[in-house]
């Protein structure tokens, strides 16, 4: 990329998991170009495609000469917010407009799957068209388990998350306090966690009849697991295979900082908003209103601070992840090499920490 676009740094050395990032650090601002980015994802030619959030609302693109593209969406007018109803279905992708996304998922074979939040639905492009692939009706609500997922209801779809042999895809469906899952094969959408009430789960509780706190993030572990970031619960939950769901993160609930390197459920978490699974199996956490991200390993229990100064809002870059500030990480995920994008979204760029 060129020197318009991105900066480097060198790494002192992370160890994550049985990996370590050690080639140093790309900073991709987009030269003033990014309005909130969100969340990114990438193709196997080293393109990296994202969402920016309400400031934005594009889809935007990277290639590996530094060239920045909008492939939908356009950016928000001053006293506006464009999308307030998802347009441009059936047309040209470049016609779509969107409403506060803050995720996308990107098959092998090229189709992007949008969460757009505030429209209640999952949006897909594809061979340069968009359409609606999940939700219905303009408003939030609830309903559509066992049918079609583009005759369910939704309401407020914050993550958008793909299995790996890419048959399912995992949204989060906060205003209905549930985490959902499609067939992509059949189309067909059903509840895997929540009952649609507030609360803490008990650990060992059935995950479709347990309450949620607030569902913001989901990802599929190693083991067939489910994990679930509560942000205003600040905690980190697993449902199992056998679809019990446990506390794994924090088990107090309670906001603020600390438990690096012991056990997690004895750990303390604030805003958490995205979850990725890294290339050793262990759970990345956008831990947000701390600044920074966090690794929880499921093998031990154990948390570890990955980047990001805790508690320190700011956009320095410095000879390591954890003296790099961050200022409101929302989105962090993995490319095929191993490097560990960070989307830091209140600074307007993204950031690569190499392997």
């Amino acid at each position: 990329m060129n020197s318009s676009i991105c900066t480097s740094a060198v790494l002192a050395g992370l160890v994550l998991g049985g990996g370590v990032l050690s080639a140093g650090v790309e900073v991709v601002s987009g030269d003033g170009q990014l309005r909130e980015p969100f969340s990114v994802v990438f193709d196997a030619r080293g393109i990296i495609y994202g969402v920016e959030y309400e400031n934005g609302n594009r889809v935007f693109s990277f290639q590996p000469d530094g060239t920045f593209g909008v492939i939908s969406g356009a950016h928000s007018r001053a006293g506006s917010r464009l999308g307030d109803v998802a347009q441009g279905d059936g047309g040209p992708a470049g016609g779509g407009r969107f409403n506060g996304m803050h995720d996308l998922a990107r098959t092998k074979d090229g189709r992007l799957f949008i969460a757009d939040t505030f429209n209640h639905r999952v949006r897909l492009i594809e061979k340069g068209k968009i359409t609606t692939f999940a939700g219905m009706g303009g408003k939030g609500g609830f309903g559509g388990d066992g049918g079609r997922a583009d005759a369910a209801r939704f309401n407020g779809i914050y993550t958008v998350t793909l299995n790996e042999a890419e048959d399912r895809l995992l949204l989060t469906d906060l205003g209905n306090r549930r985490v959902r899952e499609v067939d992509l094969r059949k189309q067909i959408v059903r509840t895997v966690a929540g009952n649609g009430t507030r609360g803490r789960p008990a650990d060992g509780a059935v995950a479709t009849e347990a309450p949620l706190v607030a569902p913001r993030a989901a990802c599929y572990g190693a083991d067939g697991s489910i994990f679930i970031a509560s942000r205003e619960g600040n905690a980190l939950r697993q449902v199992k295979p056998d679809g019990r769901i446990y506390t794994v993160v924090n088990s107090s609930g309670k906001k603020g900082y600390g438990g690096d390197g012991g056990d997690g459920r004895k750990a303390l978490l604030n805003g958490p908003k995205h979850l990725a699974l890294d290339p050793e199996g262990n759970i990345v956490i956008t831990d947000d209103v701390n600044h920074c991200i966090r690794l929880y390993r499921p093998l031990d229990g154990t948390i570890h601070l990955l980047a990001g100064v805790p508690g320190r809002k700011g956009a320095l870059i410095g000879q390591g992840p954890i003296d790099t500030q961050l200022n409101r990480p929302h989105g962090a995920r993995y490319d095929e090499e191993g490097a560990l994008y960070v989307v830091d979204s209140f600074n307007h760029r993204i950031l690569r920490f190499s392997r």
